[in-house]
């Protein structure tokens, strides 16, 4: 039996609405990895500037395509950091919508919000991280930044909630699908 890579795991955790997330990147880290399936490695792909730090765990949905051509990504809150390597079952909350712009060219870049999950019990690690307006602010603040930084423009669309993310979850796994056949 063929082995799986981390991203080929499958993006639900069997039929339930939690998400596999395999994070990149430790909330409080200024280095950016990158998972390079075709070498199952992690790649140490940019830095930020001295003073800035990931405010959050990052990484992505694996099994699915989202609108750069990249798995999807998605941006996990909690207290703590997770290690980046770590695959991690999330309870999705929300998904911000990015237009992102690089050189003229414009693409969907959108992040699915979730908040860590015990494997055991289902429940989200404590303390819990609450989505209000305040977080939902440092949130687009943050990724606008982190792109100005790397000569990209961020435009936030907006945020959605839980079914509309797991919706666009859906539609990443369909079009990793389309990709793959293709």
């Amino acid at each position: 039996m063929a082995r799986k890579t981390l991203a080929q795991l499958p993006a639900f955790d069997g039929h339930s609405k939690t998400v596999n997330i395999v994070i990149e990147v430790s909330k409080g880290a200024r280095i950016k990895l990158k998972y390079d399936e075709s070498n199952e490695i992690f790649r140490a792909e940019k830095a930020l500037p001295v003073g800035l730090a990931f405010p959050f765990d990052f990484g992505f949905i694996p099994s699915t395509v989202g609108g750069d051509g990249d798995p999807l990504d998605a941006l996990v809150l909690s207290e703590g950091g997770l290690p980046w390597g770590t695959v991690v079952l999330g309870k999705v909350l929300g998904i911000i919508k990015c237009e992102q712009t690089e050189r003229g060219r414009k693409e969907r870049n959108d992040r699915v919000i979730a908040v860590p999950l015990d494997a055991k019990s289902s429940e989200p690690f404590l303390p819990a991280v609450e989505l209000d307006a305040s977080l939902k602010s440092a949130i687009a603040e943050f990724f606008t930044k982190y792109n100005e930084l790397q000569g990209k423009k961020l435009r936030v669309i907006g945020f959605e909630g839980a079914r509309r993310a797991l919706a666009a979850i859906r539609q990443a796994m369909a079009a990793a699908t389309r990709k793959k056949s293709g």
